[in-house]
């Protein structure tokens, strides 16, 4: 919790913009009657998983922590910080639009899964960035702390573990509610 203290300006700043970036992602795909492709219900994307809705939420969870919140949202802050700031911002753009093809009822569904895993992805950039940071301009990363690019990269690994704890969790609860989605919200619905 301390490590999330501590960094709450740059949190807030990361967290408002993705927020926002869903947002207006969704107001310029109904102005611009954008669609990526024709969304099938997410029941079809995991039929193969929906008998077993233990190991549905387990392959959510391992996707989101693995792909989208390490390789595709954290790691690329490790070359240069600002990517993990802009693939989350893509990442949020692109979830507004996709969010604005949906019906009520299925929107009211996946609310609290963007919710969730947003959150997630937001706490996994950060880490992205503070990596960067840290061998980039350790003084960025670490105000007043007169630390070698070594040493920042150090502290930096072990802040960034403290926040994928975070991570985890959220991304945990996250594939636990898109999983009781995907098998009992989105059952019944049709576009």
């Amino acid at each position: 919790m301390l490590s999330l203290s501590r960094r709450s300006l740059l949190l807030a700043i990361v967290n408002l913009s993705y927020f926002w970036s869903v947002l207006i992602g969704a107001f310029v795909a109904q102005i611009h009657s954008l669609t990526l492709y024709e969304l099938p219900l997410a029941q079809n994307v995991f039929a193969g998983f929906s008998e077993n809705p233990f190991l549905l939420m387990a392959v959510i969870f391992l996707f989101n922590l693995a792909v989208s919140g390490f390789s595709v949202t954290t790691f690329p802050g490790l070359g240069f910080f600002v990517l993990s700031f802009l693939v989350v911002l893509w990442r949020a753009l692109l979830w507004g639009v996709l969010l604005a093809q949906l019906p009520t009822p299925q929107f009211l569904w996946v609310i609290p899964t963007l919710v969730l895993e947003g959150e997630a992805y937001v706490i996994a950039a950060v880490a992205g960035i503070i990596l960067g940071l840290s061998w980039v301009k350790p003084d960025w990363a670490f105000r007043g702390q007169n630390l070698s690019r070594k040493q920042a990269f150090t502290n930096a690994i072990i802040e960034c573990g403290r926040f994928y704890v975070w991570v985890v969790v959220l991304l945990l609860l996250g594939a636990a509610v898109e999983t009781v989605t995907v098998v009992y919200g989105l059952r019944g619905l049709h576009m």
